[in-house]
């Protein structure tokens, strides 16, 4: 991805990696390392480049030179932008490590998504974050950037390990989580396999947003840019739909609902039919946002259990973009390692 002036860019990012890296090695690590060809989740960051430093080095993911560990694929749950301010750094950093080869993975979230729905002026509709009103000064850059990455297929709406698919759970990685629902939706049985589910399911988002980014460009060429036709790609697709139903069950799996309300009795489950032999690793709300016992963790993610059936959802939003200061390198300890997380029973 790219904002619209990279040198600039690029002085206030190094300004950054050199302020980290005076005192990143101070850092006390994780008590629980990634070990080699982990799978390593990281959930939404929300413009916090020295939170997400921070929490990489703790777990042994980047060097003291902020490089990421080769041997990890690192697959980034979404909702990079908006609160914090350092989304472009982050942008710029995630490009740096690509092009030295590192196996990353973007998954599209709700703040990703949303950059995409605005009036007829180009102002945002559902949020008014940061960086997509940052980016109507831009010439809407990201705004293209991010649809053409969909358009690539560089932007995934889910991602499976395929090869690590063997035994009694595969770990599906996604901003919200899948009901079988969404199986039906794709013309597929609910009781599919996961991995030709999640090929299906970035063919299509991929399609979306060929569609979207050539009506896009066909209003940069023009100078009026046609938004409403922008957002109805997205809009008329049930998948993907979620701009009259924000968190609710009902709605994309890009946004919905993550249990707030369900979390008030012990035992707790989730109240819909989710794929089963699957474990999905999710960003989306916050860990400390959810009503969980008193003396449980809110920097640990934790897991809820299906109703029926043996499928379960990770819930790995720790907060990271929640706790910027400006001119304050100071960051709470959080854990994004699956190994750590609590089963709430």
């Amino acid at each position: 991805m790219s904002y619209a002036s990279a040198s600039a860019i690029s002085d206030k990012a190094h300004k950054i990696f050199s302020r980290l890296k005076k005192v990143i090695s101070s850092q006390e690590l994780d008590e629980d390392l990634y070990v080699t060809d982990d799978v390593a989740y990281i959930p939404d960051v929300h413009g916090d480049f020295i939170h997400l430093a921070l929490t990489l080095y703790r777990h042994g993911l980047i060097d003291k030179n902020l490089e990421l560990v080769a041997g990890h694929k690192y697959v980034f749950l979404g909702d990079i932008y908006d609160r914090a301010p350092d989304s472009d750094v982050i942008d710029y950093w995630l490009n740096n490590q690509i092009n030295n080869n590192k196996e990353i993975y973007r998954l599209i979230g709700n703040h990703e998504l949303a950059f995409f729905l605005r009036g007829e002026d180009g102002s945002p509709i559902i949020f008014p974050s940061q960086d997509s009103i940052k980016d109507i000064s831009n010439n809407f850059c990201l705004t293209e950037q991010l649809l053409q990455g969909i358009a690539s297929g560089h932007m995934l709406a889910a991602y499976v390990d395929e090869t690590n698919t063997k035994g009694e759970s595969v770990t599906l990685y996604v901003h919200s989580y899948v009901t079988d629902d969404d199986f039906l939706r794709l013309g597929l049985d609910a009781d599919s396999d996961i991995v030709p589910f999640a090929q299906k399911l970035n063919e299509r988002f991929k399609k979306l947003g060929e569609n979207a980014l050539g009506i896009f460009q066909d209003g940069k060429k023009s100078k009026t840019y046609h938004w409403k036709s922008i957002m109805e790609v997205f809009h008329k697709d049930s998948l993907f739909d979620f701009y009259g139903r924000k968190n609710d069950i009902d709605t994309s799996f890009i946004w919905r609902r993550t249990g707030l309300p369900l979390l008030k009795t012990y035992p707790a489950a989730l109240d819909v039919s989710i794929p089963n032999n699957v474990y999905q690793i999710v960003g989306h709300t916050p860990v400390f946002l959810f009503n969980l016992p008193s003396k449980q963790p809110t920097n640990v993610p934790f897991v809820l259990s299906a109703s029926a059936g043996n499928g379960k959802v990770q819930f790995s939003d720790v907060g990271i973009g929640y706790y910027y200061r400006e001119d304050d390198l100071a960051r709470p300890s959080v854990i994004i390692n699956k190994d750590r997380a609590i089963e709430v029973t």
